[in-house]
């Protein structure tokens, strides 16, 4: 089904996953049948923001072959088990997707260790992320660890563990991928003295400081909207904006898709951060008083939990009375008790950019910095599969203490 530039599709396996601009990303696995892949074609097309757009990574050398990450690897390596044939078509595959092959190891070398900073690990986007991450490094000879840098101090109620990166520097890691923002930056970046340095899934305002992998949230943010305005809804609100400038900007990423189908002054974003407890506030927040929004975007799944526990508090059925989604497709949005819309961020490939881009700094690289915006897809599933509710219904208030 195609509207609003939007194409609607079966959902591919996980393993089919490529880049989006050829074809949808696909749900996480325990989707089941419910999930449609809606992706936004044109932008990534017209649109590149970088040399990492056009290069391969090594999923989508195995997805292109139909084989696993772990043969397209050893093949890559000329391991003995693998037959001179698949070699040569691994080999042929890898240059026709600008797969850079100068990185490649033997399978004995073992060249060192990369910072993977994160400011909590209850967010499963991370494992996500990480996951891509390894296979690029693996590649390499590489690995990565996963370093908390998120510490709360009475004078700071956030803070970044500056310790622990100073520690990890005199360990002699390799360099640092950074997902997400983190707190003060320029201590953070101060300790990690000349060591590269890669940001994924960060804020656009980092553009220019160091290499970048973004996720491309007008677009995201667009899906949603578009998504939710096919099925007639019109008073949509938005949780987030607090927390982060990279949810700052989904914030006013959503504000331009409202704006963009005549809805600005509908468009209602209610302070929320990446939290499950803040979103379940948030949710309540929105839940009351006269105005209550037909559906809900959020700024990440975890947050989306939270207004559906909201919603169930207040008595209101989804999708019946109130339309949610989240935004990160992680396992909490594809679980069978939440069932969650959501925008697929495609994380094998930001994490397989940002791995490919702080390798080939430790490696000497000296060129300008890179910014790549990886456009999203978004799987829809039963928390936005009904329009709004009808203006007969009575809208259920919350009562106030």
């Amino acid at each position: 089904m195609r509207f609003n530039g939007l194409m609607s599709s079966d959902a591919p396996s996980s393993d089919e996953t490529t880049d989006p601009s050829s074809r949808a990303a696909a749900p996480r696995p325990g989707d089941g049948s419910s999930g449609q892949t809606v992706e936004h074609l044109e932008r990534t097309a017209s649109a590149p923001t970088g040399d990492g757009q056009d290069r391969g990574t090594l999923r989508d050398i195995a997805n292109s072959l139909g084989i696993s990450s772990a043969v397209a690897l050893r093949a890559l390596r000329g391991a003995d088990e693998i037959k001179p044939q698949m070699v040569h078509r691994v080999r042929e595959a890898a240059e026709r997707l600008h797969f850079p092959l100068e990185e490649l190891s033997e399978e004995t070398e073992h060249r060192g260790v990369v910072a993977v900073l994160v400011n909590t690990m209850r967010n499963t986007w991370i494992s996500d992320l990480v996951r891509a991450i390894r296979i690029e490094l693996a590649a390499t000879g590489r690995t990565a660890v996963v370093v908390p840098t998120r510490r709360r101090i009475p004078e700071h109620p956030v803070a970044a563990d500056t310790d622990a990166i100073e520690d990890l520097v005199r360990l002699g890691v390799d360099g640092f991928l950074m997902i997400s923002d983190l707190a003060d930056m320029e201590h953070v970046l101060e300790c990690t003295g000349n060591r590269p340095f890669v940001g994924i899934g960060c804020s656009r305002s980092f553009t220019g400081r160091f290499d970048t992998v973004r996720i491309d949230d007008e677009v995201g943010q667009g899906l949603l909207v578009d998504h939710l305005v096919s099925l007639g809804h019109r008073e949509i609100a938005h949780v987030g904006g607090v927390g982060a400038a990279v949810a700052r900007e989904r914030a006013e990423a959503f504000r331009a898709a409202m704006e963009r189908h005549g809805l600005g002054e509908e468009a209602r974003v209610e302070p929320g951060d990446f939290t499950e407890q803040v979103g379940q506030t948030a949710g309540s927040m929105l839940l009351r008083g006269s105005r209550v929004p037909t559906a809900v975007t959020c700024a990440n799944d975890v947050t989306a939990v939270g207004v559906l526990s909201a919603a169930r508090d207040a008595g209101f059925s989804v999708p019946e009375e109130l339309a949610v989604a989240g935004y990160g497709n992680t396992s909490l949005a594809s679980s069978g008790v939440s069932q969650l819309t959501s925008v697929d961020p495609n994380s094998d490939r930001l994490g397989a950019l940002a791995a490919q881009f702080l390798v080939e700094r430790v490696s000497g690289h000296e060129g300008p910095t890179r910014d790549v915006a990886v456009a999203p897809s978004m799987v829809v599933r039963r928390t936005t599969s009904a329009g709004p509710r009808p203006e007969t219904t009575k809208r259920k208030r919350i009562s106030v203490d």
